[in-house]
């Protein structure tokens, strides 16, 4: 794995000056929520793979595709249609390729970032949740209740962003894609 010096050097070039403060934010946010439910090892892990879950989201569309065929990343219908849904698992790919990042935590923690998944690791909620409530972020509705539950309880964090993104997925006739639909009857039931 690079430093975190010349991850973030790397980063500097290959995204746009928004993305990459969103990543720092994604980072910074994702340490502190590992602070918060784990130890340092966790927290290290945890700013890694904040600072490298968009790293192919600013690939032009026809690059993502390129990449993902080249890449052997398995894509459905709705990732065709939707393209920018590839970006994670594409970003895994990227990561391991381009950023030497080796620990299956942390590439499971980015490709799982966008939909979300069933019984989703700690690192991989935490990164979830830290791309959804970043300190960058535009303040939307549901932004602070979301900023709240995360530090009270990953799991109902991941219920409330769920629910709030699949909301707004519908909202704009966009595609909604299965994981994230099985990610939310999975933690809205975990009240149960």
């Amino acid at each position: 794995m690079l430093d975190k010096d010349t991850v973030k050097s790397k980063l500097m070039s290959a995204l746009s000056t928004e993305r990459y403060i969103h990543t720092l934010g994604v980072a910074e946010e994702a340490r502190k929520l590992a602070e918060r439910y784990g130890d340092e090892e966790l927290a290290q892990k945890a700013e890694y793979a904040g600072l490298l879950h968009d790293c192919a989201k600013d690939y032009p569309p026809d690059m993502k595709r390129r990449f993902a065929k080249e890449y052997h990343i398995q894509t459905d219908d709705i990732m065709k249609k939707q393209i920018d849904l590839i970006h994670p698992f594409l970003g895994a790919e990227v990561a391991k390729r381009e950023y030497g990042a080796e620990d299956t935590d942390i590439l499971e923690a980015i490709k799982w970032h966008t939909t979300g998944k069933k019984n989703m690791s700690v690192l991989e909620k935490i990164i979830f949740i830290a791309d959804y409530i970043e300190p960058n972020r535009t303040p939307f509705e549901g932004l602070e209740k979301a900023r709240e539950l995360a530090y009270k309880n990953l799991d109902e964090a991941m219920e409330y962003i769920l629910d709030s993104t699949i909301k707004y997925v519908k909202e704009r006739n966009r595609l909604l894609h299965p994981y994230s639909e099985e990610a939310y009857e999975y933690y809205k039931n975990l009240k149960k």
